[in-house]
């Protein structure tokens, strides 16, 4: 059983928010993995452009500032995109960075992106997996002699929710990588419920989308989506407010949440106990940081865990973000706001946990955890 740390997000003028960050860190104890001139990665994501959730800056800065404090050499780190958008290619990537206020002057480290200009840049690596024995993972994650994985907890259109298994195994495989964990997504369009609006043709990376005539002939095109030139990044899913386009999965929808943690697994190669993981669960949206806009969270801000266990943290996470009252603002239904699978309600047909049960049987993790809470008493009401 592993030891999930967890503050919660209240604070007052006894203790605030950075306050109670730094405690926390203080107890997880990073000089267990961080050693003298050590160059630590530091993975996060640094926000599409448009979206407004994304972990604020001033959060990094606080896990470089306890790096630095051990003498380690931090650095943030991140991989380019499978889809289109602000974070595609490393020199757009970093614009994104900097106007989403990355830069060093706030976080007090460069960024150094992980899989090279064009995401093409990859090491082989080996993994003990059900799918893969090996992965192909961007050079900056091995080479670094430290990793901790900062993650916006969160759901996910295609894995349910993303935590630190994601923030690792998606985040650090190359394009080539992340391209083969998910060939398992199969979009299809329902062309009675396209509008035309062309968004997902306008999103699609591989320019597997067209508009073609409508077989109803309503007088607008709808969208119709090339299978063998479709690379299964589920972009369209998300961008499509009317529902048109769905999901079919070639197998298993587990399948992808399975091969996602077997990546995480290589891309800690030799370095397992040289990791650490924060997740912040706080603006808990329905789906990822990669869209370009953020939508009402779908429970109240609840805390920060930390971990030196990706399995333990996300399932720890998962367990918080289930418990808690659903936001009648958001787009739970009346079912939804009280369900003990909340992610599951907004991705019908996904179910979340299957990261977690994988993650164990392949040794990334422990899904049993002990929740230790560093809360001082409560603060004060106003």
């Amino acid at each position: 059983m592993s030891e999930v740390l967890f503050i919660s997000s209240r604070a007052d003028s006894r203790e605030r928010n950075l306050t109670k960050y730094r405690r926390l860190l203080q107890k997880l104890d990073l000089g267990k993995i961080v050693r003298k001139d050590d160059l630590v990665a530091i993975k996060t994501s640094f926000g599409e452009q448009g979206n407004l959730t994304y972990l604020r800056p001033q959060y990094i800065r606080v896990i470089v500032d306890e790096v630095k404090r051990l003498e380690g050499r931090p650095f943030l780190t991140d991989t380019n995109t499978l889809y289109a958008g602000g974070r595609q290619n490393s020199r757009d990537h970093m614009i994104t960075a900097l106007e989403n206020g990355f830069g060093y002057e706030v976080t007090g480290a460069p960024i150094v992106f992980a899989d090279g200009l064009l995401g093409f840049e990859y090491r082989t690596v080996p993994v003990n997996g059900e799918h893969y024995s090996e992965a192909k993972i961007s050079p900056a994650a091995l080479d670094a002699d430290a990793i901790i994985s900062v993650a916006h907890f969160k759901g996910h259109m295609i894995c349910g929710f993303g935590g630190a298994i994601k923030n690792i195994g998606m985040g650090f495989g190359a394009r080539a990588g992340k391209q083969m964990m998910h060939s398992d997504v199969h979009p299809e369009v329902t062309a009675e419920k396209c509008d035309g609006c062309a968004r997902c043709y306008k999103w699609c990376p591989e320019k597997a989308i067209s508009m073609v005539d409508d077989p109803e002939d309503r007088g607008h095109k709808v969208a119709s989506i090339d299978d063998p030139a479709c690379v299964g990044c589920g972009e369209c899913v998300a961008t499509c407010f009317t529902g048109a386009i769905g999901i079919s999965w070639k197998s298993d929808a587990a399948i992808v949440q399975q091969k996602m943690a077997e990546y995480a697994a290589a891309a800690l190669h030799e370095k397992r106990d040289r990791f650490a993981a924060i997740n912040f669960i706080i603006d808990v949206t329905p789906d990822c940081d990669c869209l370009g806009w953020s939508d009402n969270p779908i429970v109240p801000n609840i805390g920060i865990a930390a971990s030196l266990d990706p399995v333990s943290i996300d399932a720890a996470s998962l367990d918080m973000v289930n418990q808690a009252r659903g936001n009648a603002m958001s787009v739970l239904d009346e079912a939804g706001m009280v369900s003990e699978n909340k992610f599951g309600s907004v991705h019908k047909g996904i179910d979340p946990t299957a990261q977690l049960a994988h993650g164990e049987k392949i040794g990334l993790g422990q899904r049993s955890y002990e929740l230790i809470s560093l809360d001082k008493e409560e603060p004060e009401k106003a």
